[in-house]
């Protein structure tokens, strides 16, 4: 009320002192002036149900108070020749039309706006305001145009809320601190709520929610851009927000309540280069951002939920790629069995999936996929992935399944960390990996895995990766003992390629928990090759690595220990050409380094092995230009210490605990001890048992620098041939 009377009385005064000049009166709201006239064309002001009717000599102008911030008075013409006003007000509308005989029609009906622009002018404003719980705004517009939402409701009974009828590009103005609402009529042909056939670019601070009661929320029939304002959907029978391609620089859009997706590129692509994006799908097999073409993201706040079964946040056809921003994800729909072509296929809620390549190269990645997502994937690919750098964590909880696909013929899915059906390169980057469903895996690829650059500093890769789920039966076999038939089991696995393996650089740790067997660290079906890193590999239940074909140790630090299994096991050859290997198996009748009796050759590098006594690979000295110390009678955490003949320490190891028992030939407290070192050559070595370490530094056993007291003695001798050297 009190700023009524002073809008009167600066009216009045106005009026009575000025009218003697050419002055204009103008009424401001937000920094823009909403109404100019002439003081002489104007000749009665009143007020009427919160609104100043102003009389003049070509009509009347009502203007709600609310959309009045101060009135001013000039000799100046200040109101942009291109600026229209359209004020709601429940059934009735306000219009300000400056271009009413220049080319630009406006009428209404009840409420429902209708623009038809002929003008050939480009970027005329048009500022929307006011309330309707009827109404609409249609636009037919020959240039692009500009629409100002400076605190418009917008409820439409008959189609769209705001419909811009030919291809030109509409520009929306969030104007600051505006609140702004758009609804359309359910049932209706309308493509969506605010719907342009142009292209759509949003700007501003002020905040717009939209409800799609017939289709989209947004839509434009070309693309959307979006450098600002707060863009909220709470609901829409299809897409949240649909275009040819989505282009997000800035602004914050949340999406929820939709029935089909977030974010839907259709065609073309998606690029999220700032911003906050907050979607959440719950409608099973809908995407929270979805294109067929590239979907790139640079930069920006994600928060991306899909809750559905067989659901996807993260969906492209063609390529991903990740450069930079802050991603988290929550995946926890669950896996839909489908029938396609009579046969039974497992469709899974998964976290960032494409049919092409995913590409990371920088960024903040967090994906969960709880206990409810039993068979999905945080980052699935039909062709190649490659990680370059970037930080990420991604958990998976569910537990997998075994499942019918026709007739007598079984198959299993589960989840999986990162998996491809191509390629995977890992040279970059901080992950964090685990697995905890039954049959869950860490890292998969199909084809070939390579970990690391060829000659890069291990501390650009950090690699952690556990597993702690169980395997499940796929077949049921006749067992393990003799004459029986091995069944087919889901086996949890840390890190496995179908192809070859290679491991250059990184710092790399997998744990592997399992309390059954099946859970292995690092596995390759081909070639596993260890050029370099810093490898850390444990596991409870299985081999901590295991080769199919081949396994070549060429260089880096490793460190593989099974309680259960062996702790390095190849199905073929094994070489050792570098490098620094500790290999501790703790139960007989498993292994150190298990080749299955094939060829063995170590030619450089060092090697400690430690395993039960019982079965054993022993080192092909065909195969072998360095001499091998094998020790069959060191004790369970007997301190071992070789001296050459010059009184040099070459190694100092402590024999962890080994369980024996088991199998054949295994047992008791006694360990196998493997040692082959560049440093024992030909000579004479004292072997020092049972005494104590103190000082130095400790890598699983393994001192540097520590002093030794104590214990027993033993000699060896070392001669050119033969070159596996037995201390008994």
């Amino acid at each position: 009320m009190k700023k009524s009377i002073l809008i009167l009385l600066s009216l009045v005064l106005g009026a009575g002192m000025l009218n003697a000049q050419e002055y204009y009166l103008h009424t401001h709201r937000n920094g823009n002036v909403t109404f100019e006239k002439k003081i002489s064309e104007i000749d009665s002001i009143w007020f009427q149900s919160n609104s100043a009717v102003f009389n003049y000599n070509s009509g009347l102008q009502t203007i709600p108070f609310t959309n009045i911030d101060s009135v001013t008075f000039s000799t100046d013409n200040i109101m942009p020749a291109y600026d229209i006003y359209i004020i709601y007000n429940g059934n009735s509308v306000t219009i300000t039309n400056p271009l009413a005989g220049a080319g630009v029609t406006i009428t209404d009906s009840a409420a429902c706006v209708n623009v038809v622009t002929t003008a050939g002018i480009t970027d005329i404003i048009y500022h929307v305001s006011g309330t309707t719980t009827d109404g609409c705004l249609n636009i037919s517009s020959d240039k692009r145009f500009t629409l100002s939402l400076e605190g418009a409701s917008i409820t439409s009974t008959t189609g769209a809320a705001i419909n811009s009828i030919i291809d030109k590009k509409m520009t929306v103005i969030l104007a600051d601190n505006s609140v702004n609402y758009l609804k359309d009529c359910a049932n209706g042909t309308q493509k969506a709520a605010l719907y342009s056939k142009g292209q759509v670019f949003f700007y501003g601070n002020g905040t717009l929610t939209v409800e799609g009661m017939t289709k989209h929320a947004i839509s434009s029939g070309d693309y959307i851009e979006i450098y600002g304002g707060n863009i909220v959907v709470t609901s829409a029978v299809s897409d949240g927000l649909h275009g040819d391609y989505i282009r997000m620089h800035n602004g914050n859009v949340t999406v929820s309540g939709t029935s089909g997706d977030g974010l839907d590129g259709d065609t073309g692509f998606i690029e999220i280069n700032g911003g906050t994006l907050n979607v959440t799908v719950a409608t099973a097999d809908t995407k929270a951002v979805k294109c067929d073409s590239i979907l790139t993201i640079n930069g920006g706040t994600l928060i991306l939920n899909a809750t559905g079964a067989q659901s996807k946040v993260l969906k492209s056809d063609q390529n991903i790629t990740i450069n930079g921003g802050n991603i988290t994800i929550t995946a926890s729909g669950a896996t839909v069995l489908e029938t396609v072509d009579n046969q039974t296929d497992p469709s899974y809620c998964s976290a960032i999936t494409t049919d092409g390549t995913v590409n990371i190269n920088g960024g903040n990645i967090t994906i969960t996929l709880p206990v409810s997502n039993n068979g999905g994937k945080g980052i699935s690919a039909d062709g190649n992935i490659t990680i370059t750098g970037g930080s990420m964590h991604i958990t998976t909880s569910g537990a997998g399944a075994a499942y019918t696909v026709s007739g007598s013929t079984k198959d299993s899915y589960s989840s999986s960390c990162i998996k491809t059906d191509a390629n995977l390169l890992i040279t970059g980057g901080d992950i964090t990996c685990s697995s905890s469903g039954a049959g869950g895996k860490g890292i998969r690829a199909d084809s070939a895995m390579v970990i690391g650059a060829v000659d890069a500093a291990d501390s650009l890769l950090t690699l952690n990766v556990t597993t702690s789920g169980a395997r499940f039966t796929v077949t049921s076999g006749g067992g393990w003992g003799p004459g029986g038939n091995n069944g087919d089991y889901c086996n949890p696995k840390a890190i496995r390629a179908g192809g070859n393996l290679t491991i250059n650089s990184g710092v790399i740790t997998v744990n592997c928990t399992q309390s059954g067997e099946g859970g292995e660290g690092i596995e390759s079906k081909a070639v596993l090759n260890i050029n370099g890193g810093q490898l850390t590999i444990t596991s409870t239940g299985d081999d901590a690595i295991n080769a199919a074909n081949r396994l070549n140790i060429n260089g880096g630090t490793t460190y593989a220990a099974s309680t259960n299994n062996d702790a390095i096991d190849c199905n073929g050859p094994m070489y050792v050409t570098g490098g620094f290997t500790i290999a501790a198996a703790s139960r007989s009748p498993e292994e150190s380094f298990d080749c299955d009796n094939n060829t063995f050759g170590i030619t450089g590098g060092t090697i400690i092995g430690t395993a039960p006594s019982g079965m054993y690979s022993n080192p092909t000295s065909s195969a072998c230009t360095q001499h091998v110390l094998k020790y069959t009678h060191a004790a369970n955490n007997n301190i071992q210490l070789i001296r050459n003949s010059d009184n040099e320490v070459i190694l100092t190891f402590k024999v962890p605990s080994l369980s024996g028992g088991g199998g054949p030939g295994g047992g008791g407290s006694s360990a196998i001890m493997t040692f082959s070192s560049p440093e024992f050559t030909v000579g004479t070595y004292t072997l020092k048992y049972g005494g104590t370490i103190t000082g130095g530094t400790n890598f699983h056993n393994y001192y540097t620098g520590a002093s030794y007291t104590g214990g027993s003695t033993k000699t060896v001798t070392v001669n050119t041939t033969p070159i596996i050297v037995t201390a008994n």
